[in-house]
């Protein structure tokens, strides 16, 4: 028996767009459930405390599983297992709560990764983001992350609307501000033992 070191020592991209995850009328009956959400200034951090305005400026909601939004929480585990089976490669449990993020006129979130090393049974293994609103509903705003970790190697992404941006949680990313319009998303954090 041969040992076929490039079929198991193929690279893994570590971030993905799911283009059309979700249609237009999905994407419309997403933020109907804004209407619904109680919105609050952003926080950071496990202890949750207030964001300085310079690190982030957002306003956030959470969208917990309901008769509202089962059928959302539902796709997103089928286009979540996909993705994570083509590009990650993780063992992966579950999602978190939804984060529904709104970006007004100089809003943005500074370079951050999703992912708190150390103690935790549980982590964050894969994040994900998912547009709600067009390119051409508002300017700046584009979602850029390193590459690997690499900040020689940034991609900066403007998703259409239904698309969905994969990536490690471990990877530098942030939101650059907005200028004009604003900015909606839905931000899934999957979880998995360490």
């Amino acid at each position: 028996m041969s040992f076929n070191f490039q079929k198991y020592n193929a690279a893994l991209e570590c971030f993905a767009i799911w283009q059309g995850g979700f249609t237009s009328d999905e994407v419309d009956k997403i933020v109907y459930m804004e209407s619904l959400q109680n919105f609050g200034k952003a926080k950071v951090g496990t202890e949750n405390v207030d964001a300085k305005k310079e690190v982030r400026d957002s306003e956030i909601a959470w969208i917990h599983p309901d008769e509202h939004s089962h059928w959302l929480f539902e796709r997103l585990a089928l286009i979540t297992s996909a993705v994570n089976h083509q590009h990650f490669m993780y063992d992966i449990e579950g999602v978190d709560l939804l984060q529904y993020t709104k970006y007004d006129i100089n809003q943005h979130y500074t370079w951050h990764w999703d992912v708190e090393f150390g103690w935790q049974n549980y982590q964050r293994k894969i994040s994900a983001v998912m547009m709600l609103t067009g390119p051409d509903e508002y300017e700046g705003g584009e979602f850029e992350l390193c590459n690997n970790g690499n900040f020689d190697d940034t991609k900066v992404l403007k998703p259409n609307k239904g698309d969905i941006v994969f990536f490690a949680s471990w990877m530098p990313h942030r939101v650059r501000p907005v200028t004009s319009g604003e900015r909606k998303s839905l931000v899934m954090w999957v979880m998995g033992k360490r």
